[in-house]
């Protein structure tokens, strides 16, 4: 069921299955340093208002591991892996997935809140909410 993955960026329409401790042994597979902090951040379709679920749409996978060459760039961090969901998901569900390790939690925090509000805002992913 896996969609795409490039470096560091999933694309799936299977559930969310990546666990903190697979991560964490991918990152001391990969990099050298020192870890000290692990931020995760888990976005779920959000119901209320008659919302049933949400129309996930990629539109631009090279742009999304741009974003993460990005984020990796500007911040002192040692990896950042992006899960993101396509198609039609159900109130409860993961939508996106991003785990950022740092030697240093205030740099895992800032680089993963940084990743999120550049997913919302971006342009490579389009979500519409089902009625």
């Amino acid at each position: 069921m896996l969609y795409i993955k490039k470096e560091g960026v999933v694309i799936t329409e299977s559930d969310i299955t990546i666990t903190i401790e697979e991560f964490v042994e991918e990152v001391r597979r990969e990099r050298s340093g020192d870890i000290g902090a692990i931020v995760t951040f888990l976005g779920v379709v959000r119901g209320g208002a008659g919302i049933k679920g949400m129309e996930v749409e990629v539109r631009d996978e090279d742009e999304l591991e741009r974003l993460k060459r990005d984020v990796l760039a500007s911040f002192e961090i040692e990896a950042v892996k992006v899960v993101h969901r396509k198609g039609r998901l159900r109130v409860g569900e993961g939508i996106v997935l991003v785990l950022v390790a740092s030697k240093h939690r205030k740099d895992a925090f800032r680089a993963c809140e940084y990743m999120v509000d550049k997913l919302k805002v971006g342009t490579y992913i389009k979500e519409r909410e089902i009625s």
